[in-house]
């Protein structure tokens, strides 16, 4: 009887840890306008599991294997970000509110001097780095460590070398976060960015002069992945020893110098690789 009894009772709390649905859909709105936000991040805090909002607001989360005391953060550039315990996102609406953003009145006298600052020098023999699939890296990043110095600097452009990819266009989120503990934190970026490119290969510049952002000391600099069109047949890659070739994005790297950053998820750990960085660089003016 005590055996029958105890067999019950461990079933109900197996059953108890996985009450979630395979899939949680949701729509996430600006409070004010109470329009859609598109591409929020939406991540399980500390796993890679994670997406971000379509053009209307909308997402998908993957809840497949998640305990059922696990959060979910809903995050955006420029908007306070929230959290959630997974079950009480079920048929939720997310309204999110914008940060206020103070601005103290400075006087900065530029030396015009303009210097690239970052990895401007990679190498075909350094490896790659990137992300496969067409649907996998939505929220992930990569990025690296760079050092403005001891006085502010404004940015005038972001540059990333990309060895290959096998998409009509890919639109990457720009990022640039303090540093604590030699991990990214805190957003510096008071918007999004949107970086879209359509060269197949090279260098691709992005002017950034008209967002004023102005910067000090060591920061990360990183993209995120957002959305792709169109898989382009003729550019599919074969990765790490396959026969079938897929859809991937590849970014040539230095693999002497640097720091590189990396994170599955937009709520997951930093991961950092020493004497590594991604082929980006900003130019600044001191």
């Amino acid at each position: 009887m005590n055996n029958k009894i105890f067999k019950i009772v461990l079933v109900l709390i197996v059953t108890s840890t996985s009450l979630i649905a395979q899939e949680i859909n949701g729509l996430v709105i600006d409070s004010e306008s109470e329009l859609p936000l598109a591409y929020v991040n939406v991540g399980v805090i500390n796993t890679p599991k994670g997406t971000i909002s379509n053009d209307h607001g909308e997402y998908t989360l993957n809840c497949k294997n998640l305990p059922a005391d696990c959060k979910v953060q809903i995050s955006m550039i420029g908007y306070e970000s929230q959290t959630f315990g997974i079950n009480d996102l079920k048929n939720k609406t997310i309204s999110l509110t914008r940060k206020p953003i103070a601005l103290n009145e400075i006087t900065i006298k530029w030396k015009e001097i303009i210097k690239e600052v970052g990895t401007s020098k990679t190498s075909k023999t350094a490896g790659v780095c990137g992300w496969g699939g067409t649907d996998f890296g939505k929220g992930h990043e990569i990025g690296l460590l760079v050092n403005l110095g001891d006085e502010l600097v404004k940015v005038k452009d972001f540059n990333l070398r990309i060895r290959k990819h096998s998409f009509d266009t890919i639109v990457f989120r720009l990022h640039i976060r303090q540093l604590e503990n030699g991990l990214p934190t805190y957003e510096l970026l008071s918007e999004s960015i949107y970086l879209p490119i359509t060269k197949p290969k090279g260098w691709q510049k992005f002017d950034l002069s008209a967002y004023n952002i102005l910067l000090k000391g060591k920061v990360a600099v990183s993209i995120e992945w957002i959305k792709i069109s169109k898989v382009m047949e003729k550019n599919l890659i074969k990765m790490n020893g396959s026969k079938v070739a897929t859809p991937n994005v590849l970014f040539d790297m230095n693999g002497k110098k640097g720091t590189l950053y990396t994170r599955r998820g937009s709520a997951a750990k930093w991961r950092v690789q020493e004497k590594s960085s991604p082929g980006f660089y900003i130019t600044i003016k001191e």
